[in-house]
């Protein structure tokens, strides 16, 4: 009886020792860019998938778990809090440096609210409407519609946001126009693994 025990007591340092491992081994994610993502229209959002690294076709987003972030020109919204059934949320390291984010925080992270975003650009006029959709990460633009023609500021802050199943991905939306200085194009770095570490 006690030979089965202590073998019973063996088996379970020993798994819990390898997931230990496993834990202290998870590597980061490898680093993509993507560039010129269509999303100039103002009145739909292009959804994209860290996981499969492309966009995704979506008709319900606040019920699939299939996209993790979402573009409508300047606007962002992830997948958790009132834009979807995902766990996603963002935090604002309010660094402008890649290398400069290294871990991602553990506390901090906000999820995306209802606010307004505009639907309509003619002229000096605009149209806005409430939706759902990450006031955090959303900084990384600013638009000043002041005067036409619009001005756009990108500030290079550098995030982390949480995908719809929770893993860590560092962000960076470094330009909203294509290669014609066409706006409403968004290109942005990520580094995303689904291994759970919070390295990069």
């Amino acid at each position: 009886m006690k030979k089965i025990s202590f073998l019973v007591l063996l088996s379970v340092l020993f798994i819990t020792a390898c997931d230990k491992d496993e834990k202290e081994t998870a590597l980061p994610g490898d680093v993509k860019d993507i560039q010129f993502i269509d999303a100039k229209s103002y009145t739909d959002w292009v959804y994209f998938s860290f996981s499969k690294g492309k966009v995704v076709t979506v008709t319900d987003y606040k019920n699939d778990l299939t996209w993790d972030i979402a573009f409508h020109r300047g606007d962002v919204r992830l997948n958790g809090g009132e834009s979807g059934i995902g766990k996603g949320e963002a935090f604002n390291t309010q660094k402008t440096s890649w290398t400069d984010v290294t871990e991602a925080p553990t506390s901090g992270y906000i999820k995306d609210q209802i606010g307004k975003i505009t639907t309509a650009y003619i002229g000096n006029g605009i149209t806005e409407e409430d939706q759902p959709f990450s006031q955090t990460v959303t900084t990384w633009l600013t638009v000043d519609t002041s005067t036409p023609p619009p001005v756009y500021t990108v500030h290079n802050y550098i995030y982390v946001v949480k995908d719809a199943d929770g893993d860590y991905v560092k962000l960076w939306l470094y330009d909203n126009k294509n290669e014609r200085t066409d706006a409403g194009y968004v290109s942005f770095r990520y580094q995303y693994s689904a291994s759970g570490s919070t390295n990069f």
